[in-house]
This record gives structure tokens, sequence and C-alpha cells, in this order.
């Protein structure tokens, strides 16, 4: 007998194929240098240097799609069934996180511009405030599994509203001190990160 599909196995191939595509765009954005000697190990050492803003940007957006992509295999291993409204939620989360390719290559460009680093913060801390609504959401109208319990639920909420507040400081503090939105961004994924490691079984 054919097992029935989970409910909401469409809504997570369509996510994993979207956050795949911008994983891959965000790659695309770090370019082959030119080299006027093709030879010089100098010019190629000075050119990379010269790209280095660009590899840390990748890495760090690269970072932040990963994690947002493990929470959201989490938080769809909870779902025990789906809803328009949880679509739609999931759709918008997709378009913050579609967007991110654009303000990274803008800090790969200028690490140091004020405007660059508040609109990556924007974009971040749209998505978290999304994804903790979409929990908060599944929560409210009973899409969870029955093996949920309340205080877990209620705990993955709180732990979603770590991330914006964060942004909200990086955007402000990003006009008085790059380092410091730099800083913030570091810090979020690593946290969500060992968050991560740490969930329990069957998460």
């Amino acid at each position: 007998m054919k097992e029935a599909a989970k409910p909401t196995a469409r809504v997570e191939a369509f996510s994993d194929g979207v956050l795949a595509i911008v994983i891959t765009l965000l790659v695309l954005e770090i370019r082959t240098p030119h080299l006027h000697d093709i030879l010089s190990k100098h010019e190629a050492l000075e050119a990379l240097r010269l790209l280095t803003p660009k590899f840390a940007s990748f890495l760090l957006s690269f970072a932040y799609v990963a994690v947002f992509w493990v929470n959201h295999h989490h938080f769809f291993n909870l779902i025990a069934d789906i809803s328009p409204g949880l679509i739609w939620l999931n759709n918008l989360l997709l378009l913050f996180l579609c967007f991110v390719p654009f303000p990274t290559a803008m800090i790969g460009e200028y690490p140091s511009n004020p405007v660059a680093l508040a609109l990556f913060s924007m974009v971040l801390m749209g998505a978290g405030i999304v994804f903790t609504l979409m929990w908060r959401y599944a929560y409210k109208r009973g899409l969870m599994a029955s093996s949920v319990g309340k205080h877990a639920a209620k705990a993955a909420v709180r732990s979603g509203l770590f991330g914006p507040p964060l942004y909200a400081i990086a955007a402000i503090g990003a006009f008085f001190a790059p380092g410091i939105a730099w800083a913030i961004f570091c810090a979020v994924p690593l946290f969500f990160f060992f968050h991560s490691m740490h969930l329990p079984e069957g998460f």
C-alpha cells in the first residue's frame, strides 16, 4: 500500500528548491579577477586580497541561508498539517531570502557603507520576523504535531525573537561604526548554529 504524502511535502520541496537557487546566486557575485600578467604570483595574490570583502559577504550570507534552511527543516518536521495562511507566510519568508543576494553583493563591494550594511540588516530582520510569525501561527492554529509540547513551541517562538532586535541594532550601528554591524552579523548565525545542535531528537 502506498504511503500517503506528508501534507507539507510540496511546500518543503518548493522551499528547498528556492533556497538552493539563492545559495547558488550568492557565489556568482565572486568573479575571476583579470590579471595583466597571467603568470604573476604577486598580482594574483593582490587580486585575491582585494576580493576578501566579497569572500566574507558570501560566507556570511551562505551561513545565514544555511541556518534558515536548517531551522525551516526543523520547523516542518513538527508540522502535522498545512493551511493557506502558513503557505503564504512561508512564501513571504522566501521573498526575503530571495533578496539576500542583492545586499550581499552590496556589502561585498562596499563593506563599510552604512546604507549597504543597514539594507543587509533589514532583509535579515524581515526574514527573522516572518519565521517567528510562522512558529506562532502554527502553534496558535494547532498545525503542530501532537508530540510537540506547549513549552517546546513557546521556546521556539522565543528563540526566534533573538535575531530581529540585533539586526535592528546592526542597522542603526552601521551609521556610527560599521564594525558593530559586522560583529552582530557574525554572532547571530553562530548562536542559531549552536542552538540547532541542541534541539531535541525528532526536530
